[in-house]
């Protein structure tokens, strides 16, 4: 039954006993995964501190009423000239921020991403390939604006209103971010070539090392799974590129195969985790060109002491720097890419390898770090979970910070069970409901 709980609503000592399969304080003997961990953006982004909030004691003493009055301004003009003084105030706090930024960091974008311990968000990527493609589809609502008043001589230059236009999408969320990142990408490929967006895109995520509480919380749970000896194979789903699960995983020692479908010819491509003994032979092993491994059909081949692994399906791809693009391009980033995703999904299990459609039968999923209100996203866990209500229903779960309405009738609509609370307080909670011995490793 579709509910929204609170942080003091949840059960997190059931969510406990889901993740780490356990029995009361024990672990459970029929080895089982409970539920599937479907991981999103915020994620990776979860490490990242908050954004600071601007003061208000300027705005205390403004004495806004006597302003409004001498404008003659009353009703619905009266209200936006507020928010706008407000909107103002913030876009101007921000910019301050960053101007900061670049003055300490001798400021370069892509310099900047690569910085951060953690992957861009879809916002940042946005803005990284408009800048490298000069485009941005506020320059024609402000050459129409500007055309809106012939004659007028404007005190600032079409770029200058071009920059005023992102920084007011940033700070209030209206069209933001500015440009679509899907619909961007799309732009960035059709004039640079496909190499290039593989090559930029890769540049500031491919190397990240990180991993958040989050990331820590699951690798945990796959490490306590393996003890159990008719554990079998652990499935972990995303849509992040980046390749912080498998750090996490390699931290404690847990083996991992990662598995994507190749856009090319819906090939299924393999990496194993390098601590496995005989990895690259493993790798070898799964291999189209000896396995013809199709995802429809495809079935994970692993030999010797490896008894069970993690396996992380990665629905757009991975930017593993030890992947090449020619050999394993399945990015999922532009319009034209979800296009074709949705529409070979539609054909069959042909896009998802047969083995993880297998893993996720009568399984529930726990979706963190997404808000499931962009048509892409929600395209493909409609089919997802058409594929997997033909072995019973289930309840879906998701951890997020805010609800808006729409995606609140979305959830209301496929039964999905709302979290309210934000990723770091989610694990916090979970583990303190763990047995002490189960505690290592994993941030409270």
């Amino acid at each position: 039954m579709f509910r929204i709980l609170n942080h003091d609503q949840i059960p997190f000592a059931d969510q406990a006993g889901r993740l780490f399969n356990l029995t009361g304080n024990q672990l459970s003997n029929d080895g089982k995964q409970r539920i599937i961990p479907f991981l999103g953006a915020g994620v990776s982004l979860s490490g990242r501190p908050p954004n600071p909030h601007p003061a208000i004691d300027n705005l205390a003493s403004l004495n806004l009423d006597s302003l409004l009055q001498q404008l003659g301004l009353d009703g619905r003009a009266k209200v936006f000239i507020e928010l706008a003084i407000l909107v103002a105030y913030l876009m101007q706090f921000r910019e301050q921020q960053d101007a900061a930024k670049q003055r300490e960091e001798n400021f370069d974008l892509r310099t900047t991403l690569q910085a951060d311990a953690y992957p861009p968000s879809a916002g940042e990527l946005a803005q990284f390939f408009s800048q490298l493609a000069n485009y941005t589809t506020f320059r024609d609502i402000v050459r129409r604006l500007r055309g809106e008043f012939p004659g007028y001589s404007f005190n600032a230059t079409e770029e200058y209103q071009v920059e005023a236009l992102k920084l007011l999408a940033n700070v209030t969320g209206i069209a933001n971010p500015p440009d679509l990142l899907t619909s961007i990408a799309s732009y960035f490929e059709s004039v640079g070539g496909r190499e290039s967006l593989w090559n930029n895109l890769s540049s500031v995520i491919s190397l990240k090392n990180t991993p958040t509480a989050t990331h820590k919380l699951l690798a945990a749970a796959a490490r306590d799974h393996f003890k159990n000896k008719y554990a079998l194979d652990y499935l972990i789903i995303t849509t992040n590129y980046d390749c912080l699960m498998e750090k996490a995983l390699d931290d404690i020692d847990v083996p991992y195969a990662v598995l994507l479908t190749r856009k090319s010819d819906q090939k299924v491509v393999v990496r194993f985790s390098e601590k496995i003994p005989d990895a690259e032979r493993l790798d070898d092993l799964n291999k189209g060109e000896t396995s013809g491994n199709f995802a429809n059909g495809f079935v994970l081949q692993k030999s010797g002491d490896l008894r069970n692994v993690v396996v992380i399906y990665k629905i757009h791809g991975c930017l593993s720097p030890k992947l090449k693009r020619e050999e394993a391009d399945g990015v999922i980033i532009s319009d034209n890419d979800y296009v074709d995703y949705i529409k070979q999904m539609g054909k069959g299990s042909n896009v998802i390898p047969s083995h993880v459609n297998t893993m996720m039968n009568s399984k529930p999923f726990l979706f963190l770090g997404y808000s499931l209100n962009d048509w892409n996203i929600r395209s493909i866990f409609e089919t997802m979970r058409e594929k997997r209500s033909r072995h019973g229903g289930v309840q879906d779960v998701s951890v997020m910070y805010k609800v808006g309405e729409f995606e609140e009738v979305f959830f209301q609509r496929n039964d999905i069970l709302i979290f309210k609370t934000d990723l770091n307080s989610f694990v916090n909670g979970v583990v303190k409901q763990l047995p002490k011995d189960m505690r290592e490793g994993v941030p409270l």
